[in-house]
């Protein structure tokens, strides 16, 4: 059986070295897969904040991570063996407690919630209901989403934000699009967040733009839907199941079975 796939070019624009799992997938189901990162994650260089954490971290019952880029960033300043064993983590992302689980011994054990590992199973745990007086970190990037601290703090704990990354818009000539899809336009686009699209936008010309707003985009959330609407695409919207890589890939099969 032919896969559906089979003459599918798909614009990959997750951050380079966040590629190659979902690009791989892509590839053996016959996708051609174009890489065009639209944002860029560079690491937060702070001694201060370092030696901070090395002396507060003791006093948090629970640390949050909000993506694998949060726990690579967030290790980068951390001693895990220096972590109490009795300590307690919550992951959004099946990613990010694959990250986590190379870093913590018998992470299994001590997660404060189980999969899907996103953010609403997150908040569902039972560890995370009578958080009155607890002391919460959440490692995320600059400038990210405060829903989850909100709502902790709505239930009574103490909610510290460790900023541990940024988000940059990549540097390079408008050009570079136009070459990359000289030979073949994509039939799909892979877009993962508000700020990837609008980011998409800033790296492409007039004409680029509008040929992007007339093809598929696989999308990770309802939320961002809204978001490409004012963007002005103009073309089916397929939620992924999941913002995983395998999410994502199962979703474009089944959208590219269905044409």
């Amino acid at each position: 059986m032919v896969s559906g796939l089979q003459g599918q070019v798909i614009l990959n624009t997750r951050p380079r070295h966040q590629q190659a799992e979902l690009t791989a997938l892509l590839e053996r189901d016959g996708a051609r897969v174009l890489s065009f990162p639209v944002i860029e994650i560079a690491p937060i260089e702070n001694p201060d904040l370092e030696q901070r954490l090395a002396r507060e971290i003791p006093q948090f019952d629970i640390l949050l991570f909000v993506s694998r880029n949060a726990v690579d960033g967030a290790f980068r300043m951390l001693d895990a063996s220096r972590l109490a064993s009795n300590r307690s983590f919550g992951v959004i992302g099946t990613a990010t407690r694959r990250a986590l689980a190379d870093r913590v011994a018998n992470l299994d054990q001590c997660l404060v919630a189980g999969e899907p590992y996103n953010s609403e199973a997150l908040l569902d745990a039972d560890e995370l209901q009578q958080v009155a007086g607890k002391r919460i970190m959440i490692f995320r990037g600059q400038q990210g989403r405060n829903l989850l601290g909100e709502e902790l703090v709505a239930r009574g704990a103490e909610v510290r934000y460790c900023e541990v990354y940024r988000r940059e818009l990549p540097q390079r000539d408008l050009s570079a699009f136009n070459r990359l899809v000289a030979e073949t336009f994509p039939t799909l686009a892979i877009l993962t967040s508000n700020e990837g699209m609008h980011n998409l936008f800033e790296l492409v010309d007039a004409d680029a733009a509008e040929r992007l707003r007339q093809i598929p985009w696989l999308l990770i959330s309802e939320r961002m839907r809204e978001s490409a609407l004012k963007l002005g695409h103009n073309a089916t919207i397929v939620i992924a199941r999941s913002a995983s890589d395998e999410g994502v890939q199962q979703s474009i099969s089944e959208w590219a079975d269905q044409r």
